[in-house]
């Protein structure tokens, strides 16, 4: 009897084994949990995610800082009554097809559409391709560049010449007629392309903002960057009337040689650039990043110890920016492009 419950009892022990078996495999097939992924970031991909990262940052703190909206055109962002633009598009005549002042709605349909417009980021942009048109049969080189335009769409006033549309230099005699006296060009940008073809100097320059006279350029800003370079170089050419140009390095020089300096300003870098004009004297002021930030490099120009010969009342001013490509040797497709956060004009009252 005793061996037939110990043979029970063992028998029993079996079943019940059998049974937590069975539960618990069928429990493992029915409710297995999910291994958690673990992502391998390599350190190359880290680096490119973080640089990601700093781009859309860029973007944001661009849109917000200056308050642009990309769905509106450029002149809806920015005014540009006292301003038109000459496009590499070619106009029936086969020169650059102008726009502007206070008509600038028929630009959004023009064939100038691909030069100028509004970046997804709001700013306004500039695009300058080497084989577009020109100007005029005397110009060298194409644009993508804002002319002042003091008159503000008053065509009873002519472009050129001393009247109320253009500016004197506040060292040149007085002349009742003139539209303002002195000036400050201020404007904030990225150059985000130069050219990379062509020969000699022309490669990677390009011109961001001028005084211009009737004949000669009192200031041509210019940003250059040599292929491959990691930095570009900024200096002003100051052209004596009816004479020849006199170069002021700013940040490297002319030349930007190599990688370009150490402190040059890169591709897509936000940074900000003054022309000033007060009396006899021009300079340039750069600042890394926005309007208010520390100025990184400055020049002045004398014209009173340059004997500039500007110093007459029959002379006339206005601005220029944008984009002004200085290169004729490189690919026809080939193009500065840049885009403009800021964008200010003013003069002393005559």
């Amino acid at each position: 009897m005793r061996l037939i419950s110990l043979f029970k009892r063992k028998i029993f022990l079996l079943i019940s084994l059998c049974f937590i078996f069975l539960f618990a495999g069928c429990s493992s097939d029915n409710e297995k949990p999910e291994e958690p992924e673990i992502e391998v970031v390599d350190p190359e991909d880290e680096d490119d995610v973080d640089d990601e990262d700093d781009v859309n940052d860029d973007d944001d703190s661009t849109t917000n800082a200056f308050g642009l909206n990309p769905d509106l055109e450029p002149w809806e962002n920015f005014d540009l009554s006292q301003w038109n633009i000459d496009t590499p598009a070619f106009d029936t005549d086969g020169f650059s097809l102008r726009h502007g002042e206070l008509d600038w709605a028929p630009m959004a349909t023009s064939d100038s559409r691909p030069f100028f417009f509004t970046h997804t980021d709001g700013g306004m942009r500039f695009v300058s391709t080497i084989g577009g048109a020109k100007t005029s049969q005397n110009t060298k080189y194409t644009r993508s560049e804002l002319r002042e335009m003091l008159r503000a769409g008053n065509k009873s006033i002519s472009t050129q010449g001393v009247n109320g549309n253009n500016w004197a230099l506040g060292y040149q005699p007085q002349n009742a007629n003139h539209g303002g006296r002195n000036g400050v060009l201020k404007a904030t940008l990225r150059v985000n392309q130069v050219t990379s073809s062509g020969s000699g100097i022309h490669p990677g320059r390009t011109v961001i903002g001028q005084i211009h006279a009737d004949n000669d350029e009192p200031a041509r800003l210019y940003y250059r960057k040599l292929p491959n370079a990691d930095f570009g170089c900024i200096y002003l050419e100051h052209e004596i009337r009816d004479g020849d140009d006199v170069t002021f390095n700013i940040i490297g020089d002319e030349d930007c040689e190599g990688n370009g300096p150490a402190d040059g300003i890169q591709l897509d870098e936000l940074f900000s650039y003054e022309i000033i004009n007060d009396n006899e004297l021009i300079t340039v002021k750069i600042r890394r990043g926005d309007h208010d930030a520390e100025i990184i490099a400055e020049t002045t120009v004398d014209m009173n110890n340059l004997e500039s010969g500007y110093d007459i009342s029959n002379e006339w001013m206005y601005f220029k920016a944008g984009l002004y490509t200085q290169n004729n040797t490189g690919d026809d497709d080939d193009s500065d492009i840049a885009t403009f956060y800021r964008l200010s004009n003013t003069h002393d009252d005559n």
